[in-house]
């Protein structure tokens, strides 16, 4: 499920009637404009965001590369593991290797191989971020629910 939906004009929607109009067989549309709504995705073969395009020059400056749940098959997105120097290291959490870090993998590569929810808890562990993980879901969680309004 998406976080967010919009029309056109970029009214946001509600995601559960988003999501209730399409399991119904019904195309979504925006309550103030009429227009088609569409979760807050990137479809494959649609143009990035131009916010995405602001992001790309902090990778050669990055002191540590992230990289979660991934095939690192579709461009652009497949090659910005390579993006950063070879000095920097990149930690990879997947369930398997795949892509550049499992055919090239660099001296500074750590790979957390199993299922994402347990490696990223775990990396939280390390880092003596529980209590504040344990907050987070649970303030997200009541937004979602609804008992935030």
């Amino acid at each position: 499920m998406t976080r967010g939906c919009s029309c056109a004009s970029i009214h946001r929607t509600s995601t559960g009637w988003s999501e209730a109009a399409v399991m119904g067989d019904r195309v979504p549309s925006c309550a103030v404009c009429t227009g088609v709504v569409k979760p807050d995705v990137v479809f494959f073969g649609e143009a990035l965001p131009q916010r995405f395009l602001l992001h790309v020059v902090d990778f050669p400056t990055a002191d540590l590369l992230l990289i979660l749940g991934t095939s690192l098959q579709v461009e652009p997105f497949a090659s910005l593991s390579e993006a950063v120097r070879s000095s920097v290291p990149r930690l990879f959490m997947n369930q398997e290797a795949v892509g550049p870090l499992s055919w090239r993998p660099r001296s500074r590569d750590v790979l957390q191989l199993g299922d994402l929810v347990d490696s990223v808890e775990r990396l939280v562990e390390l880092l003596g971020w529980s209590q504040e993980l344990k907050d987070l879901v649970q303030r997200e969680t009541g937004k979602l629910s609804g008992q935030d309004r």
